[in-house]
């Protein structure tokens, strides 16, 4: 018997609760449908066209006009080498775990600003100019391998 009640308890629970949020659900239909209504233009296709042509004739040209000459941007120009050196000093020094670590990089930390001394002290080293040879003799010894290949 205490079967019967609860389940009849727990329909009578379901019910109410249907009924009490009955209201609340009806009220999203009465919002209307929320798909946008088009927008019937007042203006004419050649109205636009007559004021897009107009804009153009004082367009702005595209790029640096030859009355305001701007300077070329500098790109620094590293090797491969150099690239490959300075990452693998900037794993040593710390830095790549600061920076992808829990906590992320926080340059205010001491464990950070440490990492970066590191770095810094490792980047003025001569293990940045050795670095930088052994992965040039390696991307040599590589290109002479592959220059050698018969395939190709």
């Amino acid at each position: 018997m205490t079967r019967s009640c609860t389940r009849l308890l727990a329909a009578a629970v379901s019910s109410l609760l249907g009924l009490a949020s009955a209201p609340s659900l009806a009220g999203n239909y009465a919002e209307g449908d929320p798909r946008p209504v088009p927008f019937s233009s007042s203006t004419t296709r050649a109205a636009v066209s007559a004021d897009a042509r107009q804009w153009l004739a004082g367009a702005p040209t595209q790029g640096y006009a030859e009355g305001s000459p701007q300077p070329e941007p500098r790109v620094s120009a590293n090797s491969r080498a150099a690239v490959a050196a300075d990452t693998q000093l900037w794993i040593r020094s710390g830095l790549a775990a600061r920076q992808y670590g829990e906590a992320g990089a926080d340059p205010s930390s001491p464990a950070y600003r440490q990492a970066a001394a590191e770095y810094a002290r490792l980047r003025t080293s001569p293990a940045y100019g050795a670095l930088i040879d052994q992965f040039k003799s390696r991307s040599s010894s590589a290109r002479a391998e592959e220059d050698g290949n018969p395939l190709r």
